[in-house]
């Protein structure tokens, strides 16, 4: 994707909506975005057209927060908040929906705290789910029971968040804990091998909070005061490049960090404009040259993931972009405050 190119990208399709994006999926072919909102509606986008021809699916008792594309271009991952009717199980369960016929194919239930990630496996039937309830399980989609449940540490006190990388041999787990040293705060990776995650994690980064607040004064420039309050945020999302070599994690007041995956170094730092109180927006081009940041006031930054500079500002939406994904098959990323924008070349 070439962002020094004058005039492009450039916003191809619109497709509206009256409530807030909170998640959105694109699925592996590239021609479907699915689209989760506010209001529990989902959207399926055709991407290839620009439309959402199809009614926006509501589900009323199970809400949708969280969408993850599986295989099937017609099945997809759905997580929500249920009602105050339902046991804690019952709320916090995944949910294997057919687009087809609006049926619910497998529900997934062992969670007993507000879902904080949904990652399906790029290579097989395996997903990953991570919980308010401090726990990280894997799953099969062909199976309704857990394979596997990770419960952490006491000392860990963040929310987790858990993905697959681009090979599906790797997934990563991140969570704010306090350091058994000396008390003070850190944000930590464990990266465990599908094929023999009751081993252990095989490596393990660590960003305590005075190495983040030093790469935010030295790559984003922020004064000390800004950068001291931003090291405190809590991470919200966490994605591996196509070669798996880079993490880009996102956070609280509009910070996003572009973490090397081998050595655990923060190589760069994004701030959000207008010390914002949301959580960052953030994600990398197939390619990986580029990273894509989002503002309070509606813009996008592209930049350089190599050298850091801002290439190009996109001026389009006009709230919060809440989300930002790009296409995994063709020259498009999507992003939505409201509105879902397709941007292409």
């Amino acid at each position: 994707m070439e962002f020094s190119l004058p005039g492009q990208p450039q916003i191809g399709a619109v497709i509206r909506h009256k409530e807030r994006a909170t998640c959105m999926s694109f699925h592996e072919s590239g021609e479907q975005l699915f689209v989760a909102y506010g209001d529990s509606r989902l959207r399926v986008v055709d991407t290839l057209k620009g439309t959402s021809d199809q009614p926006a699916f509501k589900f009323e008792r199970e809400g949708v927060d969280i969408v993850e594309a599986t295989h099937h271009n017609q099945s997809i991952l759905i997580s929500g908040r249920g009602t105050p009717d339902q046991t804690a199980e019952q709320r916090c369960a995944v949910s294997y929906l057919s687009l087809y016929d609006n049926k619910i194919l497998r529900k997934f239930r062992g969670h007993v705290g507000e879902l904080s990630s949904l990652s399906m496996s790029p290579s097989d039937d395996y997903f990953l789910s991570s919980s308010t309830d401090r726990t990280v399980r894997l799953w099969n989609i062909q199976k309704a029971g857990c394979l596997s449940k990770m419960e952490l540490p006491s000392t860990v006190h963040g929310t987790p968040h858990a993905v697959f990388d681009s090979t599906g041999m790797v997934f990563g787990v991140t969570a704010a804990m306090t350091s058994g040293n000396d008390g003070h705060p850190l944000q930590y990776v464990h990266l465990y091998d599908v094929r023999n995650y009751s081993g252990g994690a095989f490596a393990e980064i660590k960003c305590p909070q005075d190495s983040i607040e030093k790469a935010i004064q030295t790559y984003a420039g922020a004064s000390p005061e800004r950068a001291r309050e931003m090291s405190k945020g809590e991470w919200t999302s966490m994605a591996f490049n196509m070669k798996g070599n880079q993490l880009l994690v996102t956070a609280e007041k509009g910070l996003s960090l572009l973490i090397d995956g081998f050595e655990g170094t923060i190589l760069n730092a994004f701030c959000a404009e207008s010390n914002p109180s949301h959580s960052a927006s953030a994600c990398f081009t197939p390619d990986g040259e580029t990273v894509l940041t989002t503002n309070e006031d509606g813009t996008i930054d592209c930049w350089n993931a190599k050298t850091g500079t801002l290439v190009k500002k996109l001026e389009g939406h006009k709230d919060r972009i809440g989300c930002i994904k790009a296409n995994p098959k063709y020259a498009q990323f999507a992003s939505s405050d409201k509105d879902t924008a397709l941007w292409i070349w």
